[in-house]
């Protein structure tokens, strides 16, 4: 099987009115290596209280898969990868913000991002991730979330790559077979899909998201990007969440 997915980034009525950049970054690719197809999905928000949290983002999501690209071209298998090299990639990528913080002259605090990454095959699937933000997965039956959104002591707080007890918080997990629908959403999107009382996933938002990405010709900027790029941009999805958002969403296709 293969993977059909979508990506994209809008910037928060927040950062807009302020005429900000946005600080959300994500990075989705499907490849063949050997005959073996891959999925790799990575996310981050930068911390609105930084001065450069959009640029440790970046390089947090571009570094991590940089590296993840490479394991794969030089054979590693998925389902081989140990918790401690998740954490050496992390480690490095956290490594490439703080040499740019260094060349910048700039605190490393003040590039404070989260990070969310997937990686699957037809037969495995990784997940890790440090602060909030989310991973959904599941099928037509149903969803649930990989981790909950990781907050810190007080509310809007949560954990970032460039904490100095970084890898206390990052959290992996492996699956034995990969989902059939998987969904990666920032922190700007979970109050919206996601019900904090019971824990729960909002079924009824990614349930017609899933089916539209199916029907989609192919990857990438079609109507059903175009789509989803109006509705949260709408007024009243930023009356109730003005944070920049950010999705990601992949289905798998069988290949014949």
């Amino acid at each position: 099987m293969t993977w059909k997915h979508l990506s994209l980034s809008v910037t928060g009525k927040s950062h807009t009115a302020r005429n900000e950049p946005g600080q959300d970054y994500c990075r989705a690719g499907s490849l063949r290596v050997s005959d073996r197809d891959f999925f790799i999905s990575i996310a981050s928000d930068g911390a609105g209280s930084t001065t450069n949290g959009g640029v440790g983002a970046e390089i947090a999501c571009e570094s991590l898969y940089c590296q993840i690209l490479s394991a794969i071209h030089e054979g590693k298998t998925i389902s081989s990868v140990t918790n401690d090299e998740v954490r050496t990639w992390i480690s490095l990528s956290r490594e490439a913000i703080v040499a740019r913080a260094k060349q910048d002259g700039q605190r490393v605090k003040d590039h404070a991002c989260t990070l969310i990454g997937v990686v699957m095959t037809f037969d495995y699937a990784l997940f890790f991730q440090i602060g909030d933000g989310c991973i959904v997965f599941g099928d037509k039956t149903g969803y649930s979330t990989v981790f909950w959104p990781e907050q810190g002591e007080y509310a809007n707080m949560t954990y970032f790559v460039t904490d100095d007890d970084f890898l206390e918080h990052i959290r992996i997990d492996h699956k034995v077979s990969p989902p059939e629908e998987i969904a990666v959403f920032t922190d700007g999107l979970q109050n919206l899909v996601l019900s904090f009382s019971s824990r729960t996933v909002h079924d009824g938002f990614f349930r017609p998201l899933f089916a539209a990405l199916r029907s989609e010709p192919g990857n990438g900027c079609g109507s059903l990007s175009t789509h989803l790029t109006t509705l949260l941009l709408r007024d009243d999805v930023n009356a109730r969440s003005d944070d920049d958002k950010t999705l990601i969403l992949a289905v798998n296709i069988p290949v014949s």
